[in-house]
């Protein structure tokens, strides 16, 4: 599982629930993260670096838990590796289908909000529903630095979802994976009218489908190695707070 930094750790999390048996390598590249204000062929570079490392290790599947790096460089992924590649997108489908005022939400970083698949994606799933797309300008910083609950972080979001709440929107789709991390401080804006979609257990149950549909049911080792391709102490100290547990973090330098 791949991700620019510690936002997939939402989507293993998820992972993790539907599969306690299985082994996951979770790799951070906090080297250089933020993704979303990178070039479409820097996150392409990366990505593809990323996976060549992560199948040097034996991966067997790779999740792209990152919706900045499945925007830019899944096609060239699935392109480049044999591997069953599992990627991310903003959850416009279901929000879209779910709502009853016919105005929804998206929020995610700008290049995930501009791009061509976000468009692809409403032109097929929303062509009767407003969509409103918002950048959580700060949020993925403040993810990082494991400040999820302070001041700042507060202001940022609040910044964000207040205005949306004149707007009659419904439900509000995360388009980025370090937001779930967020959706606290969301819901103490928006209180409970305004529906979240998150889209980790739909990742985990499409990892799941192609693990039978590969023939591997059952692996019978929940193995758990981090790796960050910066300094690992920043993210060892974050886990417990993100994903509830300690565990020692690798620093592997993909440069």
């Amino acid at each position: 599982m791949y991700d620019s930094g510690l936002g997939g750790l939402s989507v293993w999390r998820a992972v993790r629930a539907a599969l306690p048996a299985w082994p996951i390598t979770y790799l951070a590249d906090q080297a250089y993260c933020p993704y979303g204000q990178r070039s479409r062929d820097e996150i392409i570079a990366r990505a593809l670096k990323v996976g060549h490392y992560l199948a040097s290790q034996g991966a067997t599947l790779l999740v792209v838990a990152c919706n900045t790096a499945t925007t830019a460089a899944i096609t060239a992924m699935r392109e480049e590796f044999s591997l069953p590649i599992v990627g991310i997108e903003p959850a416009i489908k279901p929000a879209a289908a779910m709502s009853r005022t016919g105005r929804i939400a998206v929020l995610a970083t700008e290049y995930t909000l501009a791009s061509d698949r976000v468009k692809t994606l409403l032109d097929a799933h929303a062509g009767d529903v407003d969509v409103l797309r918002r950048a959580g300008h700060g949020w993925v910083e403040q993810v990082e630095a494991g400040e999820l609950s302070g001041e700042r972080t507060r202001a940022l979001v609040r910044r964000v979802v207040e205005p949306l709440l004149t707007e009659n929107i419904d439900h509000i789709a995360l388009g980025c994976t370090h937001y779930p991390f967020l959706a606290p401080l969301i819901r103490e804006v928006t209180g409970d009218a305004i529906q979240l979609y998150d889209p980790a257990e739909a990742i985990a149950r499409r990892v799941c489908d192609l693990l039978r549909q590969h023939g591997r049911d059952s692996q019978g080792d929940s193995h758990y190695r981090f790796i960050s391709t910066a300094d690992g102490n920043d993210m060892g100290l974050r886990l417990p707070r993100l994903i509830g547990h300690s565990y020692p973090v690798e620093s592997v330098p993909l440069d």
